[in-house]
């Protein structure tokens, strides 16, 4: 008896040693783990492959790379026992202890493997008693119940369990956890009680391993995902260092807090449902390619949300809202906002195009430090019939600049409500209203009804019915001061210079009654050149006007008329 233990004993470590081999033959020199310590800490490594999720993750595609032991195809990473579990989407392999077990298979597309060595399609499972619970969705194979299809893995008499469904290989001895796996992959744990989740393609081992299973398939559903360059911090938090992708059919929810760069390209996004840029990591990059649809429904929107600091989003793609499918119901419907940023700071966005606006194309809330430039706002389409389609509207912003865009629409180009330390340089406005501040005021004078240090230069006003203009609300308070308006040129305008205190939000226009209560103060024109029918359409209350200067002004047409101005303008 004692003879034939040692020659079972001796077989097994042979056994062991060859599947030791078997491993090491598909590794790539470039990405060995240290595989004679155990180490302290899981991480996980993607490959970059494409995964579709039905579940959570639709409509986006994360890469990502691991901060441990990657392999080439697939991931994989080492750990000790410890306290953390790992929730993984996509395909990804985990282990506890050292296993002798092993089987051949072939893996196409997204494996995942888990080793004391890196492997190149390789994907292993094993367990020693664990109260830990992993999460798996996508492809792969789990380390503790019956087995089907390719692979096989062994295991030691074990409380923990992994129910995988899909495809996929398992085995199991006596369990009482459970850790439920979608896909093929294999899993397995260590005590644990912390999480750390990624998504996607990757594993997570926690000793090292020779036992290799499992057989995948590219799964498929509306959207796709792919992690290629994503690491997952030792105490479980995701760090923003991955690239994702969102295209297809964008998914109500989808994560990309942990994206440091986001591609969004060739999205359609369903009705009613907006494009949440909100939980985004600072720093990140967010760039649009091809063409992002928005479906119609009658809702406020918007249709996309940003929020964020040091945020960079550019790109030559288009966002098309469909306005025409708005436009031809007139006002009485509800209209969603276009583009809203909130609580954006220090941020750049650039180069991309937005068309077809419902309503109001940006709305910019609460945001400081921030830089719009090189944009093309186009609801032309919409000419004669469109309404209410601001350029931009901003609202209680600090430090704003928007320059070198281009607006075709049929509303205010610009429409400041209130914002501190504004520029606007170097745009044209087409088919519109004009560059305008108001209509403002408010019960009193707070944040919200306040403009100050407005700059308004070399801008391109055309076809549009006014230059510039300020129009407050009769009976409100608020102020307006610092307004300098330099070096903008007028073709085919209707009004050059409009200066309104008499505008009724009730009635949706002017009552010829001026007695708004908002402070108009130091309010600068020069250097005004171009053609108006009218240059001057203004009617203020005398009471809150003071220090208005107007100089250089070259526009050919029509005087118009004045009443109210301060006493040192002459029109």
């Amino acid at each position: 008896m004692k003879l034939l233990s040692s020659t079972i004993v001796l077989a097994l470590l042979v056994s062991a040693t060859h599947g030791g081999q078997m491993v090491r033959q598909g590794t790539n020199p470039r990405c060995n783990a240290k595989d004679k310590a155990p180490s302290t800490s899981s991480a996980s490594s993607q490959s970059n492959q494409q995964y579709s999720s039905a579940s959570s993750q639709t409509g986006w595609t994360q890469a990502s790379a691991a901060a441990s032991s990657p392999s080439s195809g697939q991931g994989s990473s080492a750990s000790t026992p410890s306290t953390d579990s790992t929730t993984s989407s996509g395909q990804g392999s985990s282990a506890s202890t050292p296993s002798t077990g092993s089987s051949d298979s072939t893996q196409q597309g997204e494996q995942g493997s888990s080793a004391s060595t890196p492997s190149s399609e390789q994907g292993s499972s094993a367990s020693t008693p664990s109260t830990d619970s992993t999460t798996s969705s996508g492809q792969g194979s789990s380390a503790s119940t019956p087995s089907s299809g390719q692979g096989s893995s062994a295991s030691t008499p074990s409380t923990d369990s992994t129910t995988s469904s899909e495809q996929g290989s398992s085995a199991s001895t006596p369990s009482t956890d459970s850790t439920p796996s979608s896909g093929q992959g294999s899993t397995a744990s260590t005590p644990a009680t912390d999480s750390t989740a990624s998504s996607g393609q990757g594993s997570s081992a926690s000793t090292p391993s020779t036992s290799s299973s499992g057989d995948s398939t590219q799964q498929s559903s509306s959207s796709q995902s792919t992690q290629q360059q994503s690491s997952t911090a030792s105490s479980g938090s995701p760090t923003a260092s991955s690239a994702c992708t969102l295209t297809g059919t964008y998914s109500k929810g989808a994560d990309v807090s942990s994206c440091k760069n986001i591609v969004i390209k060739e999205l359609s996004v369903p009705a009613s449902t907006t494009l949440d840029l909100t939980n985004v990591a600072k720093g990140a990059t967010i760039t649009f390619e091809g063409t992002t649809t928005f479906e119609e429904a009658e809702w406020e929107g918007p249709l996309v949300l940003l929020t964020g600091t040091d945020l960079t989003v550019s790109g030559t793609g288009t966002l098309d809202g469909q306005g025409a499918l708005y436009w031809k119901k007139g006002t009485s419907i509800t209209r969603p906002v276009f583009f809203r940023l909130k609580h954006v700071v220090s941020s750049t966005l650039k180069g991309f195009n937005i068309k077809n606006s419902p309503y109001r194309t940006f709305s910019v809330l609460d945001s400081e430090d921030t830089t719009i430039s090189g944009l093309t706002l186009d609801s032309k389409a919409g000419d004669n019939v469109a309404k209410n389609t601001d350029g931009f509207d901003l609202s209680r912003n600090n430090r704003l600049t928007i320059s070198g865009c281009t607006v075709y629409n049929q509303d205010d180009c610009l429409a400041m409500q209130s914002s501190n330390d504004t520029t606007f340089a170097g745009n044209t406005c087409s088919g519109g209203h004009g560059i305008s501040i108001g209509s403002l005021g408010g019960d009193s004078v707070t944040e919200s009804d306040t403009v100050s240090g407005l700059t308004v230069k070399n801008n391109k006003i055309i076809d549009s019915v006014n230059g510039i203009r300020i129009k407050t609300i009769i009976g409100k308070q608020g102020t307006v001061t610092g307004a300098t308006y330099t070096g903008n040129t007028l073709s085919n305008v209707k009004n050059a210079i409009v200066i309104h205190s008499d505008y009724s939000k009730d009635k949706g226009g002017y009552t010829g009654d001026a007695s708004s209560l908002v402070e108009i103060t130091d309010i600068n024109v020069s250097g005004l050149s171009g053609t108006a029918d009218k240059i001057y359409d203004i009617l203020v209350n005398p009471k809150v006007v003071s220090g208005w200067t107007f100089s250089g002004i070259t526009v050919k047409g029509g005087s118009g008329s004045c009443s109210g101005e301060p006493s040192d303008v002459k029109c």
